[in-house]
């Protein structure tokens, strides 16, 4: 069994919206807080396109897996200490994000010995899908590859050994999303978000009998274990999260439900009066992950917090050269101060791995919350600033903001001086 020290999933709250709908176009809302331990660094990185050898190998944070002949561009936000990543994009506009989830089959992860067996952990698998999806469910498609071919798992978090999760997964891309839920080492569960439609996933099993597919063996593993019967409908999360009661089935958790109503609303709004540009959905999207009150945006300077956040616009048809639009803080929670800072792939070329000094940028943030520093007006109005600069490329004919990299450099000049 997992440790009792193992901390339970805080706050990790994942959204999309596919297709949503504006004057200029449509295009599918993608956000996602993560949050993890409050003193684990975080960073944001992009990785360039890369061509590998034959037979090559790539590491990942505990073991080694193949290699793809070619890897797309990614910007990836992670722990700075791990392989894989909480959340990202890459250039063939998918985005994607994961989860810490727990299901009647957590066991399968843990040694004889009682610690975690190390495998690959589900930030790993979102990179992996990451850097060779060249769309959503190719991208899903691969994670399920790289789950069944070398099973999850492992330590999650580089101060606690013991900690140690299934994961799920959400994959988008300008048409459709994917929900991706795994339980024990291999087994798994996907669902598909169509065009008008919206979903959000918040440390839960979510998946009912809506799925799109279930991995080869779990209906028998759950029919062997007394989860289900063999004759009504298959319904995974009853099997695999309630052990086929249906006690506590319907409810959903305070941040989950929060977070439907959120897309309920946005789409009820969009109805009434149709946004004129996506800026609007972006809004929308920042004001959601900022909401303290509903836990959506955690906030502790010891325990867990919101350790990095993203927002992206995925237009279903790009306009004046326009490509997907990125947003990251890049530090620390969205509410502390700092801004929503725009990348695109178009953002000049790199040759190898950078992290836009983001490392800095979030000890510089880390250092303000522990000494309980508060913003003044003027570096508030900046810091603004940057995240208005960012939102008016959204709108039609509006200039090129600096880039990420130029954003983060100026956002580490104000908070030194």
């Amino acid at each position: 069994m997992l440790s009792p020290s193992v901390p339970a999933p805080q706050s990790c709250d994942t959204f999309v919206y596919v297709q949503a709908p504006s004057l200029k176009g449509a295009g599918t809302l993608f956000g996602k807080n993560s949050d993890r331990p409050s003193g684990e660094h975080h960073e944001v990185i992009r990785i360039p396109h890369q061509r590998h050898g034959e037979n090559e190998v790539v590491q990942c944070t505990y073991i080694a897996v193949s290699q793809a002949p070619e890897t797309l561009e990614v910007m990836l936000s992670r722990p700075s200490w791990l392989w894989g990543c909480e959340m990202g994009s890459n250039s063939a506009g998918v985005v994607g994000g994961n989860e810490a989830i727990y299901s009647l089959l957590s066991d399968e992860l843990i040694s004889l010995d009682g610690t975690p067996r190390k495998s690959l952990l589900g930030m790993d698998l979102l990179r992996l899908s990451l850097e060779r999806g060249t769309s959503a469910k190719h991208a899903m498609e691969t994670c399920i590859h790289f789950l069944e071919e070398y099973g999850q798992g492992g330590p999650c978090c580089a101060e606690d050994a013991n900690w140690s999760y299934e994961n799920s997964f959400l994959f988008a891309d300008a048409n459709e999303a994917y929900v991706l839920e795994t339980a024990g080492r291999r087994h798994w569960a996907w669902e598909r978000i169509g065009p008008g439609e919206h979903r959000n996933i918040s440390n839960g099993i979510s998946i009912r009998s809506k799925f799109g597919a279930v991995s080869k063996d779990i209906q028998s593993v759950c029919q062997k274990n007394g989860w289900w019967d063999g004759l009504s409908k298959f319904d995974w999360k009853r099997a695999v999260d309630t052990g086929g009661s249906v006690d506590g089935l319907e409810s959903r958790g305070d941040r989950e439900a929060a977070g439907l109503g959120h897309l309920k609303t946005m789409k009820a709004k969009s109805v009434t009066t149709l946004p004129e540009s996506p800026r609007w959905w972006v809004e929308q999207m920042s004001s959601v992950l900022r909401d303290e009150g509903a836990g959506i945006c955690f906030r502790d300077r010891h325990g867990f917090c919101s350790t990095g956040s993203q927002i992206s616009w995925l237009p279903s048809m790009p306009e004046n050269g326009k490509d997907a639009s990125h947003f990251f803080t890049g530090a620390s929670d969205p509410l502390c101060g700092t801004p929503y800072k725009l990348f695109t792939f178009s953002d000049g070329k790199e040759e190898s791995m950078f992290d836009h000094q983001t490392r800095r940028l979030w000890d510089l943030w880390r250092k303000r919350a522990l000494n309980r520093s508060t913003l003044s007006a003027p570096l508030r109005a900046a810091l603004s600033k940057m995240e208005e600069e960012g939102l008016s490329f959204l709108q039609v004919d509006s200039k090129r903001p600096p880039t990420f990299a130029e954003m983060v450099n100026e956002e580490v000049k104000l908070l030194e001086n």
